[in-house]
């Protein structure tokens, strides 16, 4: 859609250049940021700088997964952001080179219009790899808004599950929740290891302002896998609750229908030699058969219902 570029000369706030043509030589600062950008641009991606060839190609390809690497003269990282609708990642791609910073990026990151608008308020001097952990932080922190959302529906879910175990509605928000959880987990998991190893790397991040700054943005990644992992502790507690309560139900219904057919077993026996229709039956011509019948059988019922509960089986 657009190629901005914004640049810093000695003593003056963030300007705009036009075109890639157009950036002063004088310049200390130059932000590239490829937004949504077109084949042209994309084009100017590979013929203005010197980058890999592959990186290239999965800047262009959004690759799937967080990562850094650090090159002789450039670094370049992915970073993904969270589309707070669909928790899908929305990836951006940094270059690191001598004075530039490169940005590209297939969606809108609201990460880059903040950290783009809080260099336009402030004259201080900007380097590329300064600017480039800003937008980390600003992503980073922007994660804890599902994050919190998350903790805050499984506090929810704790409470619904003491007040009706039973209530299949309830297990089924907990499985579309786990399902979230997972993509939350994808993006902040990687950009955990991320982080790490940016923090190893020398050449990034060499300042004790910018260790400082990593080691913040650290803590943060740390806090968010630490509520999901608790969150996903607690959906399992709660599904195993669940599922022990509706065993537990189930055992209960299985043992009435087995002590009922118990009760009926000698009933059956009763009724099924009484009902074979044999000539020679004596004791169906008397006339008070049919209530001795009927008396016994309920004796026998009466008889296992007061022994099942003297055993406490009822």
């Amino acid at each position: 859609m657009t190629l901005s570029i914004y640049y810093q000369s000695e003593e003056t706030s963030l300007q705009v250049a036009s075109d890639v043509n157009h950036v002063p030589d004088e310049a200390q600062f130059i932000w590239y940021d490829f937004a949504q950008p077109t084949a042209s641009e994309n084009r100017i991606l590979e013929s203005h700088f010197n980058f890999n060839k592959l990186e290239i190609d999965d800047t262009v390809n959004e690759t799937p997964r967080a990562k850094f690497k650090a090159y002789d003269t450039y670094q370049y990282m992915v970073l993904h952001s969270i589309d707070v609708e669909t928790y899908a990642p929305r990836a951006l791609n940094i270059f690191t080179i001598g004075r530039t910073l490169v940005t590209y990026h297939h969606h809108e990151i609201e990460s880059v219009a903040q950290v783009l608008k809080d260099l336009q308020s402030t004259e201080r001097e900007l380097n590329n790899q300064q600017v480039a952990l800003h937008l980390l932080d600003d992503m980073v922190d922007r994660y804890f808004e599902p994050v919190y959302h998350i903790e805050d529906r499984v506090y929810h879910f704790e409470e619904a599950h003491v007040d009706d175990t039973s209530n299949q509605k309830l297990m089924d928000r907990v499985f579309q929740l786990r399902s979230t959880m997972i993509k939350l987990k994808r993006i902040v998991y990687p950009m955990r290891e991320l982080v790490d190893t940016v923090m190893k790397d020398g050449d990034f991040g060499n300042t004790e302002r910018q260790q400082l700054y990593i080691q913040h943005v650290n803590d943060h990644l740390i806090k968010q896998r630490n509520i999901l992992q608790l969150a996903q502790e607690m959906t399992d507690e709660i599904r195993a609750n669940y599922e022990s309560y509706t065993s537990f139900k189930m055992n209960s219904v299985m043992q009435v229908l087995t002590l009922v057919s118990v009760i009926f077993l000698p009933l059956t026996l009763i009724t099924g030699i009484y009902g074979m229709n044999f000539a020679y039956m004596p004791e169906l011509k008397w006339h008070y058969s049919y209530f001795v019948v009927l008396g016994v059988m309920l004796l026998i019922a009466v008889g296992f219902v007061i022994y099942f509960k003297k055993k406490k089986w009822f």
